[in-house]
C-alpha cells in the first residue's frame, strides 16, 4: 500500500515501478500487471494508475502497445555527453554501428524561425537536408540543415556526390573558417516529429541548434538536431570529481 502523505500517490506508484525497473527486478520486456490489478495491488483509483503510467511512459521506462498491455522498456541508448554536437561519434559507443539515412534534399521556402535566424525573406529558397540517425532499425535523432539556394547553387546534386554536407561546402564553394553558435534545450516532440522519429507527439526530445557563419560573417546554416528523450540518455566520465564547496 502506498502512503497518504503529501506526496501524490501517482508519483509515489512511479518511483515504486522504476526502482523496481532500475534494480533490475522487472527486466526489460516484461509485461506489467493490468491497471485494475496495479490499482487493487496499491490500494489506488485507475485514474491514478492511468497517470503513473503515462509518466513513466513519457520517460521511456515502460512501452504501452495498444490491445497487448504495458511492458517493461527497453534499455535507453548512452550516448557520450561531450560528443552531443557530433552525433554520429557520439553514438559510436553502441554495439549496433549507428546509420545516416538520407530522407530529402529539395528547395523550400523556409519555415518563418529559420528565416529570422538566417536573416533572410519568407520567399528566399534554402536547401532543406532531412536525415536520421538509425540504430537497430530504430530512428533515435532527426537532423534537418539549411542552407541559402542563392549562396549553394546545384547543393542538390553536389551533396549527391559527396555524402556529406561540411565536406560539399568545403570541396565546392570553397567554404573554410567558419564559427558555430549551438544551443541545447528540452523541447517534445511535434506531429511531424514523431512520425519522423517513429514517437509519440508530446514525447520528451532534446533539440540542439547550430547556427554556422564565415567569421565576423553573416550566417549561412541553421541546423536543427532532435533527440528521442525516450529513448536516449547522456553520460559523461571524469578523471576528476567535482565537489561542490
Amino acid at each position: 500500500m502506498l502512503k497518504r502523505d503529501a506526496v501524490p500517490l501517482y508519483r509515489q506508484l512511479r518511483e515504486l515501478v522504476t526502482e523496481k525497473i532500475e534494480s533490475g527486478e522487472w527486466e526489460p520486456g516484461r509485461q506489467l500487471p493490468s491497471e485494475p490489478d496495479l490499482a487493487r495491488e496499491f490500494g489506488v483509483s485507475r485514474a491514478t494508475v492511468r497517470q503513473a503510467l503515462q509518466l513513466l511512459e513519457s520517460q521511456g521506462l515502460v512501452e504501452r502497445i495498444q490491445g497487448k498491455g504495458t511492458f517493461v522498456g527497453r534499455p535507453k541508448f548512452a550516448n557520450n555527453l561531450m560528443l552531443i554536437f557530433s552525433p554520429m561519434r557520439g553514438m559510436m559507443n553502441t554495439k549496433s554501428v549507428p546509420k545516416l539515412e538520407v530522407q530529402h534534399m529539395q528547395l523550400v521556402q523556409p519555415p518563418s524561425a529559420v528565416a529570422t535566424r538566417l536573416g533572410f525573406a519568407p520567399d528566399d529558397l534554402v536547401y532543406e537536408l532531412k536525415r536520421r540517425v538509425i540504430v537497430d532499425d530504430e530512428p533515435l535523432l532527426l537532423i534537418k540543415n539549411w542552407l541559402p539556394a542563392s549562396r549553394f547553387p546545384e547543393l542538390d546534386s553536389k551533396f549527391q556526390l559527396e555524402g556529406t554536407i561540411m565536406q560539399t561546402l568545403v570541396s565546392h564553394y570553397g567554404l573554410d573558417g567558419v564559427s558555430q553558435h549551438k544551443e541545447i534545450e528540452v523541447t517534445i516532440l511535434d506531429e511531424e516529429e514523431a512520425v519522423d522519429l517513429a514517437g509519440h507527439a508530446g514525447a520528451p526530445a532534446l533539440l540542439v541548434t547550430y547556427l554556422t557563419a564565415p567569421i565576423d560573417g553573416e550566417p549561412f546554416e541553421y541546423r536543427k538536431v532532435v533527440v528521442r528523450g525516450d529513448r536516449c540518455k547522456y553520460f559523461v566520465d571524469q578523471e576528476q570529481a567535482e565537489f561542490l564547496v
